[in-house]
């Protein structure tokens, strides 16, 4: 029969029929999709007559409307009867499986209803309705109501199913990361936002899922940290640590929105490094005196993660550089014997020069020219280049040496040439002039400003 010669019973009876059709098997012939179409055109252009009234087009959609909401509310509790008893993958696969189809056929739906879609609820919508939503909004509303909802009453059945199987990976088994996405995918999906269906909308996500996500992977860093520190050494650990976190990044471009990323990277970041900052300072100055370039640059890339997790370090970097060039130069007059006016100039020269060469190359090696430890070596250059051994608590004295040296070499200039030292003769002092505190009696020789 022709949809035209239908009343609005017969109408919803045949759409309806298709729609189940629909729904179950997630497609349908051409021909039967555009009888289909027709019979939901001519729905909403009939007017349904009681006696001598005639129903204007508003209540028919209004009619409409309600029939769709009731079907999907219909299917919706039929099929989660067949899943009641489901537990943990077998939950998640037949989660993912029914929600596949259900969106599938919920697309056709919205597709067949686009008149119903841009003529009654774009109207309604524009008059402020914002509950009213296109067909297949609809659906995933009703999906989160009588689906979605129905598992996470029942102590968060379905987020904890995804979350054991997220666990499991993290432990080393393989797993089926296609179907996490997509579950993790329909949390997504059932965000609405009233007031503009186009924007994307991740409250579902983030108070169904992402807040028992991270709290599940504080839970367990917190157990995996404390028992790999308890059978393993500080520089394991930071391989470790540096292993989890590119992990978890991976695992937000696998199948977690991007919203996570950087709240899962904070929780990581306090648990993994914050809650030990403390034993990760105190192991610096082993592996800064043993020259272990290697776990320095690790401990650098992980302390930089944490609000002023580099301070101590620049303190006791500080520390350590000032020591090391005081050192240099009391190995340089021994027991007193030598002083100021008595030392070598090349020697204390080199002697200073060499230990900003070695701090500096480490700044740049294991801290990446971090500003923080350039200026920590700075300081540290400036206290040993101007007090130290030779000099006392002189300012002129340092400069006095190092003019002596400068004086030589501009007097001898073979000597200049045949310099082997990367950086020159001449740069040595230049460096090492940017330190003093009473630069005159340099200045004069360099023919500095």
């Amino acid at each position: 029969m022709s949809s035209h010669k239908m009343d609005h019973d017969q109408m919803w009876a045949y759409l309806s029929s298709g729609a189940d059709h629909i729904m179950t098997a997630g497609s349908i012939s051409f021909s039967e999709y555009i009888n289909l179409y027709r019979t939901a055109y001519n729905y909403c252009l009939s007017p349904r007559k009681h006696s001598h009234l005639v129903e204007s087009s508003s209540l028919v959609g209004l009619e409409l409307y309600d029939k769709l909401s009731d079907y999907f509310a219909r299917h919706l509790q039929l099929m989660t009867e067949k899943v009641e008893t489901l537990q943990d993958l077998d939950l998640l696969r037949c989660y993912a499986s029914e929600w596949n189809r259900y969106t599938t056929g919920a697309q056709y739906l919205d597709r067949m209803f686009a008149y119903f879609n841009r003529h009654y609820v774009a109207c309604e919508r524009e008059q402020g309705n914002k509950d009213v939503y296109p067909v297949y909004t609809l659906a995933l509303v009703q999906w989160k109501t009588y689906w979605f909802s129905h598992f996470q009453k029942d102590g968060a059945k379905l987020t904890n199913a995804v979350l054991r199987l997220i666990n499991q990976e993290r432990g080393g088994e393989m797993i089926d990361q296609d179907l996490v996405k997509g579950v993790v995918g329909s949390y997504v999906s059932l965000g609405v936002d009233d007031s503009d269906l186009s924007k994307e909308c991740v409250d579902v996500y983030c108070d169904e899922f992402e807040v028992a996500f991270l709290q599940a992977a504080k839970i367990y860093y917190e157990a995996k940290s404390a028992a790999f520190l308890a059978s393993h050494s500080i520089s394991d650990y930071f391989k470790w640590v540096e292993g989890c976190l590119k992990e978890e990044e991976a695992r937000v471009e696998r199948y977690l929105h991007t919203n996570t990323r950087t709240y899962l990277a904070r929780k990581c970041e306090r648990v993994l490094i914050h809650a030990y900052s403390e034993l990760i300072w105190e192991s610096f100055q082993p592996l800064l005196d043993s020259d272990r370039d290697e776990d320095l640059h690790r401990m650098y890339a992980l302390l930089s993660r944490i609000p002023q997790g580099l301070e101590p370090l620049y303190q006791r970097f500080g520390a350590h550089v000032r020591q090391a060039g005081l050192a240099a130069v009391s190995r340089l007059t021994g027991e007193g014997d030598v002083n100021a006016e008595s030392l070598d100039p090349k020697v204390y020269v080199d002697a200073l020069f060499e230990v900003h060469l070695k701090n500096s190359e480490t700044v740049q090696r294991c801290f990446e020219g971090e500003a923080g430890f350039v200026a920590s070596l700075d300081r540290a250059c400036r206290e040993f280049v101007n007090h130290n051994a030779a000099t006392g608590f002189s300012p002129t004295k340092s400069s006095g040496i190092i003019s002596k040296h400068a004086d030589i070499l501009l007097r001898d200039n073979n000597k200049v040439e045949r310099e082997d030292a990367p950086e020159g003769a001449l740069n040595r002092v230049m460096i090492l002039y940017e330190y003093l505190e009473e630069k005159n009696p340099l200045q004069k020789i360099l023919g500095v400003n």
